[in-house]
Order: C-alpha cells, then sequence, then structure tokens
C-alpha cells in the first residue's frame, strides 16, 4: 500500500476513535419534548412549563426515570408534578409510551427584573441502564414587573342605578389565565362612606377567595347597598383580585347611579300594580278569610315596598304571608325591576263579628307614595260547618246476637285551617244497646288536617229486642260540631241460639224430675 494513503487511513482512524459518540434518538432510553421554554411573570407568580417524557426508538420495555433539578435561582422553589402530585420518580410501563409532565416555579415577591435559567436532569435507571443516560433540559423565566398578570376580573354589567337604602347586585367573573388551577384573593378597594359592600359566592355566602380551573373562570357577586341618606349622583365602588400568594392585583371599578326619587307627579300605581284576583270571601265569624295577592313593578330600577292594613275592622287582624312559607310573616319586601312577587293575606275577624260585608283596605307603600286595594270579608253565621268537623264509622252497620258484641273504629277529621281543642265524641242511649269509647273520650288537641280513630265497642244486652237499633254519634269542641253520622245495629236471634235455648230448658226439666224421684218429699 503506497505511503501517502496508509496515512490518510491512520488519520480516518484516529479521528474515528476520538470523535465523541452523541446519544441520538435511535439509541437513548428516553426523549424529553417541550413545546415552550421560555416564560415571562411577575414577582409571587407561579410558573408553569408543560413537558413530555417518552421512550426512546426501539424500546419496548418498562423504563424508570428520577427526576430532578439541577439549577435553579436562589430562594427559587420549583418542582415536578404528574397528574397534580409532585413526583421525583416516573415509570414508563411497556403498555405506556409517554407521560406529561408539568414544571411548576415559584418566583420570589423580591425578584429583580431579568432572567432566570431553570435546569432539570431525567436520569433513567434499572437493569441495562447507562450511567451516562442523563438528559438534561433547561427553560428560563424572565421577570418583568410591568408584565400584564395571568389573571383578569370583570362584569358584564359595571353600572347600574338605584335608589337610596335599595341594594344593587353585579354579576362578576376572575379569570385564571394559568394552566392549572389557582387561589385568588378577592378584597374591597374602596367605596364610598356608609355604603356596604359585599362579596359574595354564587349561593350567597360572603367570600374572600375564589378557587380558579386553568384557563376557566369563576363568577362571583357584588352586592352594594346604599345608605338611605344617598344623594343623586354616580358612585363608584373598586374591587381587586391578586394571587393567593402575590401581591399583583388587578382592579374592577362599577358604578352605581343614585336617583333618589321617584317622580312627584306621579302616584306609586303608576309603578307598582297591586292585585288579587279573589276581592271577597265569605266566611264564618270563626274562620280566617284568605286572599292571593300579587305585586308587580313596572319601573326600571328595584323598589323596596312596606305592606299594611290601612283599614280593618275593630278586633280583626290582617297578615302578609310568603307564598313558600305560611308561617313567614312579611313587613317588607324588595320588587326587581320589572318582576313580580305573590303573597298571601290572612284576615281573621273579631270573635264577635256579627253577620255582614266588611271592607279590608291593604296597601304597598314606599316613601310617602302607596299603592292600595280594598279587600272584602262577608260574615254568614248560616253556613254549614261540617266541613271543619268531620266524623266517619267504620263500619256503620252491623250485626249482633243479644248477648253479643263488637268493635268499631270512628275517625274524628279536623278539616279547618286552625287546630282544634278538647274535641269530644258523643253517643246517643238507645234501648237495649250499651255503647263503650275505649280509652279515652277527649281529644286534648287536633291539629289542622289531622285525623284520629278511636275504637268504639257496641254490645247487645241479652234482653235486647230483635230489629234494627240506629245509634247517632258527632264530635264538638266550643261552638263547632260536625254533622251527626248514624250506625245501624241488627240484633238478630239466630236459630242455634233458639234450639240451645230448647235443649238447655228441656235439660232443667229432666235433672229436676231427678231430683224429685230420687229424693221424693219429705
Amino acid at each position: 500500500m503506497p505511503e501517502n494513503e496508509v496515512k490518510l487511513l491512520l488519520v480516518l482512524l484516529t479521528l474515528f476513535i476520538l470523535m465523541p459518540f452523541q446519544a441520538g434518538a435511535d439509541f437513548a432510553k428516553v426523549t424529553v419534548g417541550n413545546d415552550v421554554s421560555g416564560k415571562v411573570a411577575r414577582p409571587g407568580d407561579l410558573v408553569e412549563f408543560s413537558f413530555t417524557v417518552e421512550k426512546g426508538y426501539n424500546t419496548s420495555e418498562s423504563i424508570s426515570v428520577m427526576l430532578f433539578i439541577s439549577k435553579m435561582p436562589e430562594n427559587w422553589t420549583a418542582g415536578v408534578y404528574a397528574d397534580g402530585n409532585q413526583v421525583s420518580h416516573i415509570t414508563l410501563p411497556e403498555e405506556a409510551s409517554e407521560k406529561e409532565l408539568t414544571l411548576k416555579v415559584r418566583i420570589p415577591e423580591n425578584a429583580k427584573d431579568e432572567e432566570y435559567p431553570i435546569k432539570i436532569g431525567l436520569k433513567p435507571y434499572g437493569e441495562n441502564i447507562r450511567n451516562h443516560d442523563l438528559i438534561y433540559r433547561e427553560f428560563t423565566v424572565t421577570v418583568d414587573r410591568a408584565a400584564m398578570p395571568n389573571l383578569e376580573i370583570y362584569s358584564d354589567i359595571p353600572g347600574k342605578k338605584t335608589h337610596p337604602g335599595i341594594p344593587v347586585s353585579f354579576g362578576a367573573f376572575v379569570e385564571n389565565k394559568y394552566e392549572s388551577r389557582a387561589n385568588f384573593r378577592i378584597f374591597l378597594v374602596s367605596k364610598p362612606e356608609e355604603w356596604g359592600v359585599d362579596l359574595l359566592s354564587t349561593d350567597g355566602a360572603r367570600i374572600t377567595r375564589l378557587g380558579v380551573p386553568g384557563d376557566g373562570s369563576q363568577e362571583f357577586k357584588i352586592l352594594v347597598n346604599p345608605p338611605l341618606n344617598a344623594t343623586k349622583g354616580d358612585y363608584e365602588i373598586l374591587i381587586a383580585a391578586c394571587p393567593e400568594k402575590g401581591n399583583q392585583s388587578v382592579f374592577l371599578p362599577i358604578s352605581v347611579s343614585i336617583n333618589p326619587e321617584l317622580s312627584r307627579d306621579e302616584d306609586l300605581s303608576a309603578y307598582v300594580e297591586l292585585n288579587s284576583n279573589i276581592v271577597g270571601v265569605e266566611i264564618r265569624p270563626e274562620k280566617t278569610a284568605e286572599f292571593a295577592v300579587s305585586l308587580k313593578n313596572r319601573y326600571d330600577q328595584p323598589l323596596k315596598l312596606k305592606l299594611e292594613a290601612l283599614s280593618l275592622p275593630e278586633g280583626w287582624k290582617a297578615e302578609f304571608l310568603t307564598e313558600e312559607d305560611k308561617e313567614g310573616r312579611l313587613a317588607s319586601l324588595m320588587l326587581p325591576a320589572g318582576e313580580e312577587q305573590e303573597f298571601t293575606v290572612k284576615v281573621k275577624p273579631s270573635q264577635n263579628a256579627t253577620g255582614g260585608l266588611y271592607p279590608v283596605v291593604i296597601a304597598a307603600v314606599s316613601g310617602d307614595k302607596k299603592v292600595t286595594r280594598q279587600l272584602e270579608v262577608g260574615i254568614n253565621h248560616d253556613i254549614e260547618n261540617e266541613e271543619l268537623l268531620k266524623v266517619d264509622p267504620n263500619p256503620s252497620e252491623l250485626t249482633l246476637n243479644p248477648g253479643g258484641s263488637s268493635e268499631i273504629r270512628v275517625s274524628i277529621e279536623n278539616r279547618g285551617d286552625e287546630d282544634l281543642e278538647d274535641v269530644t265524641l258523643e253517643i246517643n242511649e238507645v234501648s237495649g244497646i250499651n255503647v263503650q269509647i275505649q280509652g279515652f273520650g277527649t281529644i286534648d288537641e287536633l291539629g289542622s288536617g289531622k285525623s284520629r280513630s278511636i275504637p268504639v265497642e257496641i254490645t247487645a244486652n241479652a234482653n235486647a229486642g230483635s230489629g234494627v237499633k240506629e245509634i247517632f254519634i258527632r264530635a264538638k269542641s266550643d261552638d263547632l260540631v260536625s254533622s251527626e253520622k248514624s250506625i245501624k245495629v241488627n240484633v238478630e236471634k239466630s236459630s242455634s241460639s233458639g234450639l240451645l235455648g230448647i235443649a238447655m230448658l228441656g235439660f232443667a226439666v229432666l235433672v229436676l224430675v231427678f231430683v224429685v224421684r230420687k229424693f221424693g218429699r219429705r
């Protein structure tokens, strides 16, 4: 071989030996991929980088990888997370080829504006893993105090108008621009003096923090209550939000316009409708009249209205009750703009009310303005009241032999809208029939809509004649008396009982003859 060719071959061989072998994708056990390696943030922010750990080519077996922070600025904190949990090791099983991971970096509040590198290391371990199979990835965080924060606070309607003393509500949102869920503080920055401002969740609870999903938003409410002495004008309230561990805030200004008065030239009826489909009810004096009433606000602002009974007969009472809770008495209500609210008016006559037609005037009042509606209650003592207290025997017919007895059940029902006390069951006396109320004869209290079943034993006397006997029963509570119901008792002497009587008589005769013959007359 020529000398020049030998020298060239030696040079090429030397270069080949000295040339470093890079761990290419065809030979590496794992590879790391990421789309973003640099981000801009502000002091106090939490910065997140997503990356993927994937098996190398021609690798199918299970591989375990150790993860660690190789380089990080002083006083910074960082960690690698998988499925929301911080991890230091992961395993790619045979059936999985990759794993999504997140590097989370917390920037200190005192960090200066400049670029900061963070380097992570990934080292496969296990059998057939060489010590030099080590991968590094570097990420950069640029701190800029003038950068926009990764959240936003806004309201679709940031300005509303209302009256003094009438609250107004704003719907607001905190938008999280981080990739994962984050907590944010929300707080009041400024408000007019003597005004009330509450920050509320959508279910009405007072809040100071909101947890918001990554790349999502969370709604809350701002309730503003101007004082009664608020004067006409426009007022601003300033709300702020910031990350839970940061001090960089974003602000939401909202405005409230106060219009202190309705038009002086118009009656409240120009703004509010007070209606009742039934304006007249006829009742007995011991009963209560009920009216379904509605209020409708035709004004473009909410109105606070007091409810009053302007005119009542002497000794009568009137109550305003909510539709949902008949025990919840209303004194006033807040009527939103353009909305209608229903309630119940209960009118209780005096105990000595005489027959006749009585007017009752109710009103909704705002300041010195009012809208009225007249209702009428007719008192009629002749109205049948059996439906208020009812008795029902079961069964209402039965057959008894002389000396026989049977138990029936008598149901007493209170159909009125008030509880009854000292309810008694009254039963008339019938010749040959004995009636016994079992247990008690008086019900101390029978609630409205309630019923009570009472056992009653009916016995036909031994000498009761054949035929149908009728027993009448009724219930009574003070002046309230039910209608009478009857129980028919058919007393019937059976043929078997007649034969038995003849047999017993014959037996008695035989015994008498035997005694006379044996002992004779002494």
